[in-house]
């Protein structure tokens, strides 16, 4: 770590645009760290939490190592771990390698691992729905560094500088990708790992300076992401996540249930329609899953709108994203809401998980719209203040301890000492509390070139990709 700081150092603010292009499309993972924890830090259920407080950093590191393998030359192996097949291709490791209720640290580490993953994948799509879609019609710029800035402005602002010790085993890691049928070497989820971790600290580190200048780029996104109140932001994904949690835990057991199936909504209690322009992202239901629905039966008509005159509202609904299953599920009316009215929104339970399981009962919620909205179609915003839903997360992380100092990037703010065991690939039968991952590059640029900041450039640039390619 002393000689990645050290070329930070050296780096002058005259250097920051060109290490901003050279991020422009990289996936936010310092966000996707804070919603897997600010969820987790809200989860109630009692073997949750004791892996969630007794290995947080293990918790972080499966919310980035999703994104990692995008800067390798296979994109798949960036691509493939957002989706439920590979979520559900660890859970089957983990319940064929330890005995339930998985308290073992070695399982619960995976169990870490395995729930910071899927939030990752969940947060993607909680996002891009609402607060980035939403943004595009809003910002003054365009969007390509969008994603990029709301990690700089989580540094920024809050602040986080969080950069996680290594607590993965890549051996198992690479068995999933096989077990899955896309082979990866271990080698390549470790350089994949180092490399994501090196972006982390480029932006905890340098690139959060520029705060301001993406703020004049994107100031709807500032003020609006870390806002409960704004469907999308990182509270309303952190609230998707903790469903996603519990039916993870469920199916780690065995449990094939499908009538808990549905994780979270929009609109919903905690954020409602925000417009009544039905045209808008935030303008349509969408409803999320915590096990992937089988596409062939989640047809145009699945869901079933009815308005407050107990009539049908013509709608169709389209699956966003995923792979051979569905985490999300968009529903756009093909007329915009009338105003102050109660709506029913209706999923049948025809549809089935990737256990083949079909819920009891149709899932069924209603919803309000707003009485008056601007002439921009914006729905008043309730003044009234939320308190955060996870203040220890957002208070821990806020210094990144000093080489040699034996720290976990601040773990103590989360856990006990087990949450900054870091693990290696050398860890034996996959028992991960032997070996530690911080010899095997993380502390080293990928150049001993320290004349400048290419390496750096370079190494950003591998993180660089376009808006998720995940089948629509």
């Amino acid at each position: 770590m002393l000689r990645v700081r050290s070329i930070f150092a050296a780096a002058t603010l005259a250097s920051l645009p060109l290490l901003f292009t050279s991020i422009s499309n990289a996936t936010g993972m310092q966000g996707h760290m804070y919603m897997a924890m600010c969820a987790a830090e809200q989860v109630t259920d009692a073997r949750l939490r004791a892996v969630f407080d007794g290995y947080p950093i293990h918790l972080a590191n499966g919310a980035f190592l999703v994104d990692s393998g995008y800067t390798q030359e296979d994109h798949d192996q960036g691509e493939i771990p957002h989706w439920e097949g590979f979520i559900e291709a660890y859970v089957q490791h983990i319940r064929k390698t330890y005995a339930a209720p998985y308290d073992t640290p070695e399982a619960s580490q995976h169990v870490a691992n395995l729930m910071g993953m899927a939030a990752h994948g969940i947060t993607d799509s909680t996002f891009d729905t609402l607060i980035y879609a939403r943004a595009e019609q809003v910002e003054p710029s365009n969007m390509d560094s969008f994603d990029t800035a709301m990690d700089i402005f989580l540094v920024a602002d809050m602040p986080r500088y969080f950069v996680p010790d290594f607590a993965y085993h890549s051996p198992t890691l690479s068995q999933i990708f096989t077990d899955v049928n896309h082979p990866v070497p271990v080698e390549n989820v470790e350089k994949a790992a180092s490399t994501a971790r090196i972006g982390i600290a480029a932006v905890s580190e340098l690139l959060y300076k520029g705060a301001d200048d993406f703020g004049k780029k994107y100031p709807w996104g500032r003020a609006n992401f870390l806002n409960p109140k704004t469907p999308g932001s990182y509270a309303f994904g952190a609230k998707v996540v903790m469903g996603y949690y519990r039916e993870l835990l469920k199916r780690l057991d065995g449990d094939t249930s499908a009538d808990e199936v549905v994780i979270g909504t929009y609109p919903s209690a905690d954020n409602p329609m925000v417009t009544l322009d039905s045209s808008r992202p935030d303008g349509k239901v969408i409803l999320f899953f915590g096990a992937g629905i089988d596409r062939n039966t989640l047809p145009a008509n699945i869901v079933t709108i009815l308005g407050p005159d107990g009539m049908e509202v013509p709608a169709q609904s389209s699956v966003f994203r995923g792979d051979t299953w569905a985490n999300v599920l968009v529903v756009t009316p093909e007329q915009n809401w009338l105003a102050n009215s109660t709506y029913q929104v209706v999923l049948s339970n025809t549809i089935q998980n990737l256990y083949g399981a079909s819920p009891a009962e149709d899932f069924a919620f209603s919803f309000t719209t707003c009485a008056s909205p601007d002439g921009e179609g914006n729905c008043p915003v309730d003044s009234t203040p939320l308190t955060s839903g996870c203040p220890k997360t957002e208070e821990a992380y806020k210094s990144w301890p000093s080489e040699g100092s034996g720290g976990s990037g601040g773990s103590g703010g989360m856990g006990g000492a087990g949450g900054s065991q870091a693990t290696s690939s050398s860890s034996a039968g996959g028992d991960e509390t032997v070996a530690s991952h911080r010899d095997c590059g993380c502390k080293t640029p990928p150049s001993e070139d320290n004349s400048s900041y290419g390496w750096l450039a370079t190494t950003l640039g591998l993180l660089a990709c376009a808006r998720r390619r995940r089948r629509a």
